[in-house]
């Protein structure tokens, strides 16, 4: 700053203090190897969100009719015709669910089982858990989980964050509860293990690359973002993902949203790109509960930390 014509430097404290990372050992088994020779693994994964979708940030929008119904576009008009292309194309599929959103439309929980998909964990009102302490995040596990379980026959055995939202508590809950796997994280391509001082789960790895928000996002609560990339935009960047992780046998794990891609046109490319990919033979299809089971994890490799 400039104090009578003299320029003058305030003093700046930098934070130079080691910050304190979670308690977590990743471990990547060193047996993994895809079934039957294959080169890479591919499970289609849904987030659901539907009207717990803007509910997240704020309950008021309970009364905005028209972001509940953009978010609802997804349950009622989409997802039947999702599951039909799954149907199809003989695709397994997961389907991460709010408890709120499995409560509201039974029929659709209905349909997704019926079909023989997987139903997952993804909170009670799609609550991004990052600044939760242990304690509450384990309470909107518990009460998501027992709400899926009686509606589907069994408890959910995995999570996928909402709004990426993780902490290190985040995934000690998950382990004291008994979850199996985790799909949130980014950091590697295949799937492998984390320790926890609760125990372990199976990691299996996101993207943003495979995330459909990035691309197609739009939130009309409070004047959110707006992004209408072209479809074909969205066919050639997945297309290429894929061919990278046939090359390098990564797990090609899709975050798709039923009000998103399952828009008319959309839901075309999804179609012409799923076909591509089913014609390679060298390919594993699973839900993510499967992927899970692939892990050894009663033979892990070497376990790696993450450097204090």
């Amino acid at each position: 700053m400039i104090r009578q014509g003299v320029l003058v430097y305030e003093s700046i404290m930098a934070d130079l203090s080691k910050p304190c990372y979670p308690d977590l050992t990743f471990r990547m088994p060193a047996d993994f190897a895809w079934p039957h020779g294959a080169a890479c693994g591919v499970t289609l994964a849904w987030h659901v969100d539907g009207e717990a979708g803007p509910m997240a940030s704020d309950r008021r929008a309970a009364d905005h009719v028209a972001a509940i119904s953009e978010a609802a576009y997804g349950v009622t008009t989409a997802m039947p015709r999702i599951l039909a292309l799954h149907r199809e194309l003989e695709i397994p599929g997961t389907f991460f669910v709010p408890a709120h959103v499995a409560e509201r439309h039974p029929d659709m929980i209905e349909a997704i089982l019926k079909d023989g998909h997987e139903i997952a964990h993804h909170g009670y009102m799609h609550e991004n858990v990052f600044a939760m302490e242990a304690s509450e995040q384990r309470a909107v596990f518990e009460h998501a989980s027992a709400i899926l379980e009686r509606m589907t026959g069994r408890a959910p055995r995995g999570w996928s964050a909402p709004a990426w939202g993780v902490s290190g508590p985040t995934l000690e809950v998950m382990a004291q509860i008994g979850m199996v796997y985790d799909a949130s994280l980014m950091e590697y391509d295949r799937p492998h293990i984390i320790e926890t001082v609760h125990g372990s789960l199976v990691e299996l790895p996101i993207s943003m690359v495979l995330d459909d928000w990035a691309l197609f996002g739009s939130s009309i609560y409070w004047g959110g973002h707006v992004a209408l990339q072209p479809a074909e935009t969205a066919g050639t960047i997945w297309r290429e993902e894929f061919e990278g992780m046939r090359r390098y046998g990564g797990l090609f794990q899709t975050t798709f949203h039923p009000n998103l891609m399952g828009r008319p046109g959309r839901l075309v490319m999804l179609e012409q790109l799923l076909t591509h990919m089913r014609g390679c033979s060298d390919v594993w299809w699973g839900t993510c509960e499967q992927a899970a089971a692939l892990v050894p994890g009663s033979n892990p490799g070497a376990p790696f930390r993450r450097q204090p």
